[in-house]
């Protein structure tokens, strides 16, 4: 055995180590998993990232991330981007999802093909309105809302009349209309604005909210971010500030369900583009970040990179 181990400059001690593993079964290759290795962000960069949590404390770091890229505030990936906040106990903390799985059909594959449409309850002082929402399906674009002193089918028929108006063209039978079992649509007038419309009536299924769920969390985004209820004391400041986050909704809010894009990136914009250009910028932002540290390591200690 030893003249083996000399003739493959073999050692000994590896020999039996090796032999011992196999005995006790641990003679499988120990995979090494590479960590990620990546330049740390600058003093200047972790300063902004906080700073712009801090003024958006219910923003999850993702959102964040691609909020700050877009603005150009910094350049980080949302990995980076949560190391910060984490380490500085500054993440936004988001309620738990409802642990049951909804079964969806296939989503639509292009824009105005599916419309979800939903009414909203808004106290404004001193009386009740009702928002009517109509969002795209494929985008989660808000197309068009109005806000109404009456929630009753001529309401809801003259806001889907206006969204119409506005589109250059549609498909037969497109947008397919999305909505709950109210009263509003299951009226004899709805049906006939249905029929003289050319679109599509789908009704959720019945005791089931969950169907119609893209204008349902519309309406949850907008109670926990767009409509602040010091902004409810009137009819038209109410509208003033529904025009405002009509605005931010749909050409600067990142959304989850559109890897982070704006809902108008891919209602009527290019959303390969957007995403090339976040790239690009995060590749001028390494090279910044190399140099910085290039420069201020020079007679110290080697920086990590982990």
């Amino acid at each position: 055995m030893t003249g083996i181990l000399s003739e493959l400059d073999f050692s000994r001690a590896t020999y039996y180590r090796w032999k011992g593993r196999a005995q006790s079964r641990r003679l499988a290759d120990q995979v090494v998993v590479p960590q990620r290795r990546a330049l740390p962000p600058t003093p200047d960069e972790v300063v902004a990232v906080c700073d712009f949590a801090l003024a958006r404390p219910v923003t999850g770091y993702k959102r964040l991330s691609w909020l700050m890229v877009d603005q150009d505030v910094a350049y980080l990936r949302p990995y980076q981007v949560y190391r910060i906040l984490k380490g500085r106990d500054l993440l936004a903390r988001q309620p738990k999802p409802a642990a049951e799985a909804l079964a969806r059909p296939p989503a639509p594959d292009h824009a105005d093909q599916v419309w979800h449409i939903d009414l909203m309850y808004l106290f404004i002082r001193p009386r009740w309105y009702y928002l009517v929402d109509i969002v795209d399906g494929h985008s989660r674009f808000l197309v068009h809302w109005s806000l109404n002193l009456t929630m009753e089918a001529d309401t809801v028929t003259l806001t889907v009349q206006e969204a119409l108006e506005r589109l250059p063209q549609r498909r037969p039978g497109e947008p397919k209309i999305v909505h709950d079992h109210g009263s509003q649509f299951i009226s004899a007038e709805w049906r006939r604005f249905v029929e003289a419309a050319g679109v599509t009536d789908i009704p959720t299924r019945v005791a089931h909210p969950q169907s119609n769920g893209i204008a349902e969390r519309l309406h949850r985004t907008h109670r926990e971010e767009g409509i602040p209820e010091e902004m409810l004391t009137e009819y038209y400041a109410a509208l003033g500030a529904l025009t405002c986050w009509d605005h931010y909704y749909n050409y600067m809010r990142p959304h989850s369900a559109l890897q982070y894009l704006c809902p108008a990136d891919y209602y009527r914009g290019d959303p390969a583009a957007r995403l090339a250009e976040r790239e690009a910028k995060l590749a001028r932002a390494i090279e910044a970040r190399r140099a910085y540290w290039h420069t201020n390591s020079i007679g110290k200690e080697p920086v990590s990179l982990t």
